[in-house]
């Protein structure tokens, strides 16, 4: 392709992006999950480093939002459409067999890369501005220390301190030692202690505490007697994202003492509409308290809820929950469609609803990255090509090696970074070396 051709198909898509920008513009606004209304009192800052970052910043945070069923279809539309991608490209340069399996492997690859940086890089998603009087708090998180989280206490603390949370509580899964790594300093100012325990019903229900305490004392509980346990030494009772269960009604729930319910929570976004209506409208009546929750296991530093109560971040947390304060749980996020279509045209949904939330100074951002990267590309794709499958054995080749040191001290609680992570990453690293050195043949 000439040059002149070249420019001529980058001045083409920056036109594309820029018309939709404009065509397409619908900004999310923050609104109240329990009322329904835009609370313009709030409102969010993004990081400095999206301007920096800006592409992989938009899809990582499309990625992390996503309500949690629709990461199969998601996943599966964005594969095919890259291997309808490159399948076309293959045949219309005459790729050999040889240089078509490797271009789909590669790509492939990549795709799986840049979804497990995704998940693991710490980059901080929005941060929630907050009027003087109140406090944005996350009842729901983990650590390290539970079985299937990822992530220290250290960067726990710092991620939720990035989203504008002052306060949260630790609720590792059957046990209360994980509130033990964080600082003395952050512990009861910024930090408290909690527990998702699983009841001998068989089903999980948070405690959220004023005091440290012994999880252990409350296992081999049936629910009642966790709940009536918890309120003797003056606990706070949370139903986590009871829609995963569907186990008891409200109204047993509230019978047996529930001091609230979840309405929103980060890792199960997939609550049915009228099912939540109807749990916020219970709640309201009961006065039961309501809260949005990242429910964080450290897979992604991006949430899109805060729950908002009146006082402040120094005020005993006890207290709080004894005044029976009304809560704001705030989102930033517009509904998503479910339809088959949306799915099997998944890459230009995306670039729908990209486009139409964007600002000025991320679209210059955007611009300027594609440009860049289209110059970069043409005149030094395959050095790059060659040189990135080398990056990414020596990337995977160093989480192995982090997940086993941050693990090494928790393997009696943590299952997950080892057993499951760990091999992941050690057969990409191995995939990728491979693609390292098939990409140093002349035939290529």
């Amino acid at each position: 392709m000439k040059f002149s051709n070249s420019f001529k198909f980058l001045v083409a898509i920056l036109f594309l992006i820029i018309m939709s920008s404009f065509i397409f513009h619908s900004p999310i606004y923050l609104y109240d999950l329990i009322t329904g209304l835009k609370t313009p009192e709030f409102s969010i800052s993004w990081p400095a480093i999206r301007i920096f970052i800006e592409p992989f910043y938009s899809f990582s945070f499309y990625v992390l939002t996503l309500n949690k069923l629709f990461y199969k279809p998601v996943i599966v539309s964005w594969i095919l459409w890259i291997l309808c991608v490159v399948l076309i490209y293959c045949f219309f340069n005459k790729k050999t067999v040889y240089k078509t399996v490797y271009n789909v492997v590669y790509s492939l690859a990549f795709f799986t890369a840049l979804l497990s940086f995704i998940a693991l890089i710490p980059v901080p998603g929005p941060k929630l501005l907050k009027p003087k009087g109140y406090i944005a708090i996350d009842t729901h998180s983990h650590t390290i220390s539970s079985h299937d989280s990822v992530t220290p206490a250290m960067i726990s603390l710092k991620a939720h301190l990035w989203q504008g949370i002052d306060v949260f509580f630790n609720t590792e899964h059957n046990h209360t030692m994980g509130f033990a790594k964080f600082p003395q300093y952050t512990k009861f100012k910024i930090v408290y202690p909690g527990m998702q325990i699983q009841t001998r019903d068989s089903i999980s229900i948070v405690l959220l505490s004023s005091k440290e305490f012994d999880g252990r004392d409350y296992k081999n509980l049936g629910l009642v007697d966790t709940v009536k346990k918890a309120h003797d030494n003056n606990m706070f009772v949370i139903m986590p994202h009871w829609w995963k269960w569907h186990k008891y009604t409200f109204e047993e729930l509230k019978n047996f003492g529930i001091d609230g319910f979840e309405i929103y929570n980060c890792g199960y976004r997939n609550f049915d509409k009228n099912e939540q209506k109807t749990l916020i409208n219970f709640a309201k009546g009961n006065n039961l308290t309501m809260l949005g929750v990242t429910d964080w296991h450290g897979w992604g530093y991006m949430s899109d809820v805060w729950t908002i109560m009146e006082g402040d971040s120094l005020e005993n947390i006890e207290n709080l929950f004894t005044k029976k304060p009304n809560t704001k749980v705030i989102l930033y996020r517009r509904d998503q469609s479910d339809s088959l279509i949306r799915f099997i045209f998944e890459p230009f949904s995306f670039f729908y609803y990209y486009m139409s939330n964007i600002d000025f100074k991320h679209l210059v951002s955007l611009i300027v990255w594609i440009t860049a990267l289209f110059l970069i590309f043409r005149s030094y794709f395959l050095y790059l090509k060659k040189f990135f499958a080398l990056f990414m054995t020596i990337a995977y080749a160093y989480g192995v090696i982090y997940l086993y040191i941050i693990t090494r001290n928790v393997a009696d609680t943590n299952t997950i970074a080892i057993n499951s992570v760990s091999p992941v990453m050690a057969g990409l690293c191995v995939l990728w070396f491979i693609l390292w050195k098939a990409s140093r043949d002349k035939k290529l």
